[in-house]
């Protein structure tokens, strides 16, 4: 069966009660576009996490907070970043908040981060999987320019495979640019990118079907989190079904 989309806000939105329907709609996209995928547990704004907060001034707070935490860190890493933009990318990939936003290659990847175990005990209705069709000359690296606070758009952050975990979920990432009034505009609501979105929304009711799914496609806690920790998360959903 065809799934047809409804339109919101200028990009597609597809509602899947099956794996076959995701399978659709990934596999109807050409593959002369060049895609990144967001899986959220939640369908709120793509907004990186220091959005969140009301500073004054974000930018100085950000690089005050990512040189504490390149000070703090070194005895802590195997490896040591070359310049600010792996920093950044590894602040983030650790939980700081900073202006980076996740992304991945791999839509199977983005479905399976969109499945957290909380949500069965959010009584939630729909997880959500974001496709984005990637303009390539909107791409940046981290030998491109030294400083990742500079510039005043929204761009595309091909990082470096600092660590396990960016190369095992195929990390990317979009870096988001505040506007002259200090606030961050949703990615969905930017003028550049939101015709080159679409929303896939899935329905909690095959959150149990789909995981099973992905595994059989080796995504997985141990695969997504290569450490005893994403081990020990995999056994348990193995065994417990969490």
């Amino acid at each position: 069966m065809k799934v047809i989309p409804a339109m919101e806000e200028g990009y597609r939105i597809y509602d899947v009660a099956n794996f076959r329907d995701f399978q659709e709609i990934i596999l109807n996209i050409s593959t002369d576009q060049f895609m990144l995928y967001r899986g959220q547990t939640l369908d709120k704004k793509l907004l990186p996490k220091i959005a969140r907060y009301n500073l004054p001034d974000v930018e100085e707070t950000e690089r005050e907070m990512l040189e504490d935490f390149q000070r703090r860190s070194l005895h802590l890493i195997d490896y040591q970043p070359g310049n600010s933009w792996d920093w950044l990318a590894l602040a983030q990939h650790h939980g700081m908040a900073t202006r980076l936003l996740d992304w991945t290659e791999n839509p199977l990847i983005a479905l399976w981060f969109s499945m957290s175990p909380k949500l069965e005990d959010m009584n939630v209705d729909y997880s959500v999987v974001w496709g984005f069709n990637v303009p390539k000359e909107d791409i940046v690296i981290s030998t491109d320019d030294k400083d990742p606070f500079k510039g005043r758009t929204t761009k595309i952050f091909k990082p470096n495979h600092i660590t396990k975990r960016i190369s095992a979920q195929f990390g990317w990432f979009t870096i988001h640019k505040s506007n002259t009034d200090r606030e961050f505009v949703p990615f969905e609501r930017n003028e550049e990118y939101s015709k080159r979105l679409f929303k896939i929304r899935i329905n909690s009711k095959c959150f149990k079907e789909f995981k099973a799914r992905l595994h059989t496609f080796g995504i997985n806690s141990a695969s997504m989190y290569p450490d005893i920790d994403g081990l020990a998360k995999h056994v348990e959903w193995l065994f417990l079904g969490k």
